[in-house]
């Protein structure tokens, strides 16, 4: 067989009797490499794994494996490159688990023959990998699901596969175990293995891979940096979910984090409340009003700011400051427009200095109804005490302070009608 990439799907339509599930796939799965595939449930993930294995079919295009076409190899010569580690696996019968993970070595034996010295050194080695060599002398039947998987995972690593199949391989393990086999996985690829992944979890999918692809209508999205594929607009458009895109602290990878279905933000209610946030205090607030059906608006936000995130996510009016910027007299104006023409306006617990006390000026100058959250101290004004000053004059004309955001939601709930009770959470 020929050198080349390991997996190669090249104009590809996969699916099975009825008909195509994914059509025109491209994709190159190089050594070392680790691609997710991402995507709705029943877009086709599966089914183009299930094409390499063929156990869906190749309807149009070619799928190669180390440079030669799926159905020009047989069985045996398939299994000797690639592995699976599918989604779920039902118990078998009742061998002991050293036996099942030996079975990855049946396409390495000679005919007729048994497996020798280094078979069961292979053995070994995978099940000490994947933290199973305790249970070699246990029945697999007797196993947990999350046990079963790792077993799974380590009959594939027997197999010696140049490429490694993972349709979402860590759904049924345990937090411990979840990393144990990714942080596998990664090092396994880090040394060569090409690998292919279903992920469901976008922050893990981020994490692990090198390239992600969508998935989705019947069509594989170019593959590119996790960075680069989830965007906003991108899990709003697959998935139907408005998000903030951030960046785990330990790692640098992309996060995911939901903020609500697309379906609930449209808003149900005439009113609409001005929130002042900003460095993440307002997320709570901005989300709970969205899904209590009220419009809402913000004053000037910065740019990355996770407030302005959260605010673009829900489709809160504002205004985008750049990063570590001021407002100017035209982002004044909105921001004083915005606070003016609300029904409610509401203070979160942020902090505030130089580049926010605008917002709280334009809150507290457009009068009641107003609502504080928390206290007024030393650690929240940053400035020359305009805030502390500002907040003393709210409260003489009437603002009414609470000591949480569920206070500040009961307030607002208070006054433009409606239940404490709506979805806030």
């Amino acid at each position: 067989m020929s050198e080349a990439s390991p997996l190669r799907f090249a104009g590809v339509d996969v699916g099975y009797d009825d008909g195509p599930v994914v059509r025109g796939a491209d994709l190159l799965v190089g050594a070392g490499r680790v691609v997710g595939l991402v995507g709705p449930n029943g877009a086709g993930k599966s089914t183009l794994l299930r094409a390499v294995t063929g156990a869906a079919g190749i309807l149009a295009g070619d799928v190669e494996l180390c440079g030669d076409p799926v159905g020009s190899l047989t069985e045996r010569q398939r299994a000797r490159l690639v592995a699976v580690v599918p989604q779920s696996t039902a118990a078998p019968f009742a061998f002991p688990s050293f036996d099942f993970v030996e079975m990855g070595r049946h396409a390495h034996l000679p005919p007729l023959g048994g497996p020798g010295e280094r078979d069961r050194r292979v053995v070994e080695y995978a099940m000490r990998r994947t933290d199973t060599w305790r249970l070699a002398a246990e029945r697999v039947d007797t196993l947990s699901g999350g046990d079963l998987q790792r077993l799974v995972l380590a009959q594939a690593l027997a197999q010696e596969p140049r490429v490694l199949l993972l349709d979402e391989p860590v759904s049924h393990l345990d937090l411990n175990h979840r990393l144990q086999i990714l942080d596998l996985v990664r090092e396994l690829a880090d040394a060569g293995l090409a690998v292919l992944a279903v992920f469901h979890d976008l922050d893990l999918a981020a994490r692990y891979s090198d390239e992600l692809a969508v998935v989705h209508e019947g069509a594989l999205g170019p593959a590119g940096p996790p960075r680069a594929v989830l965007t906003a607009r991108n899990v709003s458009e697959v998935f139907g979910v408005r998000a903030v895109i951030g960046t785990d602290p330990v790692t640098g990878s992309a996060t995911v984090t939901p903020v609500l279905r697309d379906e609930a933000v449209a808003p149900t209610r005439d009113q609409e409340v001005f929130v002042v946030g900003g460095a993440g205090h307002g997320a709570r607030l901005l989300r709970s009003l969205a899904l209590a059906g009220f419009r809402v608006s913000c004053g000037a936000l910065e740019l990355g700011d996770t407030d302005q995130a959260v605010a673009q996510a829900v489709r809160a009016r504002h205004v985008t400051l750049p990063a570590f910027g001021s407002p100017d007299p035209a982002a004044l104006s909105q921001t004083e427009t915005l606070a003016a023409s609300a029904d409610i306006r509401v203070v979160s617990a942020t902090p505030f200095g130089r580049g926010n006390i605008a917002n709280l000026r334009a809150a507290v100058r457009a009068g009641d109804p107003l609502v504080l959250v928390g206290g007024m101290g030393p650690r929240r004004d940053f400035g020359d005490g305009e805030a502390t000053a500002l907040w003393r004059e709210a409260l003489d004309a009437g603002a009414v302070a609470v000591d949480d955001d569920d206070g500040a939601l009961a307030e607002v709930a208070r006054v433009l009608g409606g239940s404490a009770d709506v979805p806030y959470r």
